[in-house]
């Protein structure tokens, strides 16, 4: 059976734990500091690993994974954020892995930091956000960018984005394609590139969207799917046959099954009973 390594950030002791996951059990196997304070998101692409660390003046800090699973500084791979007190969000890697996005809440600011072949990252190109307070974002197969906009938690003014990415300049394609819901969060798309959903933490639903071939959206329902309360981070699981749902307010893991041909979620069996304060969610 494969080993594969998986990895947490730790914001209370600012650092990163990454762990072997074999079958249905974990292992810990390395915890590092994170090249900053208060790390809140991960990316990572092939044996690279990026960082997002939202204390102090914020950074950005690269890892190697090394044959043994445990992770490496890379040399000159830290680099700020925009400015001091940007409020970060979330960083992954687009898909051929030469860039990572960062989104920055209080700004309105997308930043773009291009990525070399040993891993080092440049600093960042800091581009104003279609709508205010981008916060989840996610890349089609086509590697359209699709970002979740919280407009500020203010009520049922959420929404999302769509951009292209190319050689670190954004352009938009859809932009700001309501919710009409509130505090949009995280963002997932299926495998097959046709669906994105959204978590509206403040209004307890998802909002769903087609998105088109060549990144445009349209909202898919007039009435969004109703979850539990606090919905924030969202998984879909390696077929995009199932999308999991983590509620922060009712402690509860929900499961809806994604219509392949028109989006739609239909409920399952969910879970209760979550330990207060979980945040993160990853489905394979």
């Amino acid at each position: 059976m494969t080993v594969r390594p998986s990895w947490f950030v730790n914001p209370g002791s600012h650092d990163i734990s990454v762990f072997e996951i074999n079958g249905r059990h974990l292992k810990l196997i390395d915890r590092v500091p994170s090249g900053g304070t208060r790390p809140i998101s991960v990316a990572t692409h092939e044996d690279y690993v990026y960082v997002l660390n939202a204390g102090g003046t914020g950074n950005i800090a690269g890892f190697e994974l090394t044959q043994h699973n445990k992770l490496k500084p890379i040399a000159g791979s830290v680099q700020p954020l925009s400015g001091a007190n940007t409020a970060p969000a979330q960083i992954s890697f687009n898909l051929s892995g030469d860039t990572l996005v960062v989104t920055e809440k209080a700004p309105q600011i997308i930043d773009t930091y291009a990525v070399d072949e040993d891993g080092v990252a440049s600093a960042p190109v800091s581009q104003p956000s279609n709508g205010a307070t981008p916060f989840g974002f996610s890349f089609t197969p086509r590697g359209v960018l699709v970002v979740s906009e919280a407009f500020g938690g203010a009520p049922n003014a959420s929404a999302v984005s769509s951009y292209s990415l190319r050689d670190g300049q954004l352009t938009v394609w859809s932009g700001s394609v309501s919710t009409t819901q509130t505090a949009a969060c995280w963002i997932v798309i299926t495998k097959n590139g046709k669906f994105a959903y959204a978590s509206n933490t403040g209004s307890n639903n998802i909002s769903s969207y087609r998105v088109r071939s060549a990144g445009r959206l349209t909202l898919q329902e007039a009435v969004a799917t109703p979850t539990g309360a606090g919905p924030i981070d969202m998984a879909l699981n390696k077929n995009s046959r199932f999308l999991y749902v983590l509620n922060t307010v009712s402690n509860s893991l929900e499961v809806f099954r994604v219509n392949r041909g028109n989006g739609h979620l239909t409920p399952g069996t969910g879970v209760s009973g979550i330990p207060n304060g979980a945040n993160g969610l990853v489905a394979r």
